[in-house]
């Protein structure tokens, strides 16, 4: 009992993480910077370094970066491959198909241009970033801490929210275990060939997972009483507001100067992005 309030007193407040992630967003959004982008990605996977854990969620974090890197490279990919004709100097050229007139204004193949390169990265980095931040919210918060902090009423959405947050950490633990269990019979668990032999023991995981939290639900009377749980706040502490004030502040800095120099601007993010690991 005592190490599991010592755990809580060192623990960020359950909302914390997220409007850490939802100040990032907003910065993502104003900034529209792949430099910005680059740093706060940078940013979240140091902050989720700085603060390890053993948890599931946890260790998910690894699988929400190689879904980045996926991301990443089909983004570039199809900004290679498909795209509309832009100025620059052609760097290569890919062979072309010529597109029925339905598709006017849209070129698959053809000149590459360092714009239309520039265009593509602009927009993988966006979506990286995008991925890492809420990725680095998700590893770093207690899901059933953050159910216990909302008010009866929200108590519904609350679940509903934290059991589709779980999906992805159990997943990959799931993963995790069956790659182990095929590697302790003497089987291969990489590459492209294994996915479909650790796939489907992963899916029949899932929805037997699935029918327990539907019987759990049905024998603890969810949906049949009015009060499902107690409210048990956490305290909102000087330290939450230290740690939040970081990325606040680089977003009005930002506003305030928007033609401040982009590589000030990018050390200035990743130390706000990583500050509540300073401080913790």
């Amino acid at each position: 009992m005592r190490t599991s309030r010592r755990a809580r007193k060192e623990n960020f407040h359950p909302l914390f993480f997220w409007l850490w992630a939802i100040t990032l967003l907003v910065i993502l959004l104003v900034s529209n910077s792949a430099l910005v982008s680059l740093s706060i990605s940078a940013g979240a996977i140091a902050l989720v370094l700085m603060k390890p854990s053993n948890t599931y969620w946890y260790q998910s974090f690894r699988w929400s970066i190689r879904l980045a890197a996926l991301a990443f490279t089909l983004r570039m990919a199809f900004g290679v491959i498909i795209g509309v004709p832009m100025p620059g100097r052609v760097l290569f050229t890919i062979p072309g198909i010529t597109l029925p007139d339905l598709f006017v204004g849209i070129r698959l193949g053809g000149d590459v241009t360092s714009q239309r390169l520039i265009s593509a990265f602009h927009e993988a980095s966006l979506l990286v970033a995008l991925i890492l931040i809420f990725a680095a919210a998700s590893a770093l918060s207690n899901p059933h801490e953050f159910l216990r902090v909302l008010p009866r009423k929200y108590y519904g959405i609350g679940l509903a929210t934290v059991i589709a947050s779980s999906v992805a950490p159990q997943s990959a633990r799931s993963i995790q275990r069956v790659r182990a269990a095929r590697r302790l019979r003497g089987e291969n668990s990489t590459g492209i060939a294994s996915y479909r032999k650790v796939g489907i023991p992963v899916l029949e995981e899932s929805l037997e997972r699935s029918i327990d939290l539907a019987a759990s639900l049905e024998s603890r009377g969810y949906g049949y009483f009015p009060n499902p749980s107690r409210y048990r706040p956490h305290i909102w502490r000087l330290r939450e507001t230290l740690a939040l004030a970081g990325p606040i502040y680089a977003l009005i800095f930002l506003l305030l100067l928007p033609a401040v120099s982009g590589v000030l601007l990018a050390g200035l993010l990743l130390f706000a992005v990583i500050t509540p690991g300073l401080i913790s």
